[in-house]
């Protein structure tokens, strides 16, 4: 780093999803659009001298960065402290065993035990600023520090101009982890009775057929799988299906998650069917931007409706990617800039 300080650093936990999303695309547009000097990194600068005048930590639970942390925010001179969270890590379900092993049961990988919570509400008290993407998720937080900012998740202008691939035949489609265990054995055995009697293709991002078969249920020989992609910029570019669904189990985790999936699809101009509950209640426009599901035969009915009608998925499609104009980050920057900067 040069002697001039950072406007602001990014201190990551990962460079997947979440870090890509809250951490490296605002950096990077702060740079790009308003000429903050920005940097991240999964390792914290080497000295004091290095410190930026805004630290900003993505999920610090660890003990070891916890502490240093602590170290930084006790010290005279420290810069100004941000702690960036984006699930609620109080409440994740077993469903989830590795998310579910590290932060309820605070066990690493080599079998260490941490003291995630503990770490956490520290860090979040200690902090300066707290920002996170929902309002449940900041009423959990407010109990730590009154100091939260809701910055809900953007995407990128780009996005909205990309014309997105298509496939020969036309395909209902997800994208996603296998971290979504309880939310298909809630909702897909509806979605996969529909494939499997209507013979739809369907289209798996981010996962694989063995996937579609042990966790969505989905009969294989419908099924084609992308296998899993490296960052949300990269799925953006491989998404390739026409009708997307969002299975969301009603849980307590899920009402503090974000709309993001139904954003992704809405700029691509993809019309979504999803379950009634948590961000997708909050943000769809039912019958205009979208479908929310409410009782089981939904499922069934939404998706016969875009898969036999040609006009409406234009028109559910282009509403959303309406809405979807609204959710640019480039246009949203001062969100991040107030607290980072101001």
């Amino acid at each position: 780093m040069s002697d001039e300080k950072l406007d602001a650093f990014g201190w990551l936990a990962d460079r997947s999803g979440c870090g890509h999303l809250r951490i490296m695309q605002p950096m990077d547009a702060l740079a790009r659009e308003r000429g903050h000097k920005t940097a991240y990194d999964s390792r914290m600068v080497g000295s004091e001298e290095e410190l930026p005048k805004t630290l900003v930590g993505q999920r610090v639970c660890k003990d070891g960065p916890s502490q240093l942390w602590f170290n930084i925010g006790v010290r005279k001179n420290r810069p100004r402290t941000v702690y960036e969270l984006d699930d609620d890590l109080w409440n994740v379900d077993v469903s989830n065993h590795k998310a579910f092993n590290w932060f309820m049961n605070g066990v690493d990988d080599q079998g260490v035990v941490h003291n995630v919570h503990g770490n956490i509400a520290r860090n979040v008290a200690l902090s300066d600023y707290v920002t996170c993407t929902t309002e449940p998720l900041a009423e959990l937080l407010r109990r730590f520090n009154p100091n939260v900012h809701i910055i809900p998740n953007y995407i990128p202008r780009w996005v909205l101009d990309w014309e997105r691939p298509r496939r020969e035949e036309l395909c209902i489609g997800w994208g996603g982890s296998g971290t979504h265990g309880m939310d298909w054995e809630a909702e897909g055995p509806q979605i996969a009775r529909f494939i499997k009697k209507t013979k739809t293709p369907f289209r798996l991002i981010g996962g694989t057929l063995t996937q579609a078969q042990v966790q969505l249920k989905v009969p294989v020989e419908h099924v084609s799988a992308a296998g899993w992609v490296n960052n949300p910029e990269e799925y953006w570019r491989t998404v390739d299906y026409d009708i997307g669904v969002i299975p969301l189990k009603p849980h307590i985790f899920n009402q503090s998650k974000s709309h993001l999936k139904f954003l992704e699809n809405a700029a691509l101009g993809i019309p979504t069917v999803a379950s009634d509950s948590g961000p997708y209640t909050r943000a769809i426009e039912h019958g205009k931007t979208g479908f929310l599901v409410k009782r089981d035969h939904e499922w069934g009915k939404y998706l016969r409706d875009l898969v036999n009608d040609e006009a409406m998925r234009e028109e559910i499609g282009a509403n959303a990617k309406e809405w979807a104009r609204t959710q640019i980050l480039e246009d949203h920057l001062d969100e991040w800039a107030k607290v980072l900067f101001e």
